[in-house]
């Protein structure tokens, strides 16, 4: 009897082990950038947070602007989270935009987009083409509006999640914004 709790002790110590070094599937923060790999549906549930303290102004909260808008988030007003309100700045009117679209998905309302709002917003995504040299064009499906991004895999293994401005790609970066946001 004494041997058999040691060998059921060893091996949930293993399985715990095992579980405890378990690798994320993808990036975060530590990239710079938001990015995925495998399915598309489980790219954003590891993803940094993006609030009105953390990466405020840069391309990942343009990106969750994309989803507000996408998915017709309302604003303090009333009315709908619009294009026009996408401008890579995490203010007061994407947080109650984010604080409406947490209570809508039975998430607690706290205006921070973490891993839980990032990881429930994966389940709309859906890869639409294959643009050939490692690149897959994703597609949000939101609840009002659908947009496209761009996987991004060429040369560098990395997989960002980027878009096309002026000829160019241009990565959702944690970092600043770029000058034409997205």
């Amino acid at each position: 009897m004494h041997s058999r709790k040691k060998l059921l002790a060893a091996a949930l110590t293993t399985t715990v082990g095992i579980i405890g070094f378990a690798a994320p599937a993808h990036a975060n923060t530590s990239q710079g950038f938001v990015a995925g790999s495998g399915a598309v549906t489980d790219d954003f549930g590891d993803e940094g947070t993006v609030s009105k303290s953390s990466h405020t102004r840069s391309g990942a909260t343009g990106l969750w602007q994309y989803i507000l808008w996408a998915d017709g988030a309302k604003e303090s007003d009333g009315s709908t989270f619009d294009a026009s309100d996408i401008d890579c700045d995490f203010g007061p009117n994407t947080e109650y935009a984010t604080k409406d679209w947490q209570r809508r998905y039975g998430l607690g309302a706290d205006g921070v987009v973490g891993t839980g709002t990032f990881g429930r917003a994966d389940n709309k995504l859906a890869q639409v083409g294959d643009l050939g040299e490692g690149q897959i064009r994703v597609r949000y499906n939101g609840s009002v509006h659908t947009f496209d991004m761009i996987r991004n895999g060429y040369n560098s293994g990395l997989n960002s999640y980027g878009y096309f401005s002026a000829g160019s790609y241009a990565f959702y970066r944690y970092s600043s914004a770029p000058g034409d946001c997205v």
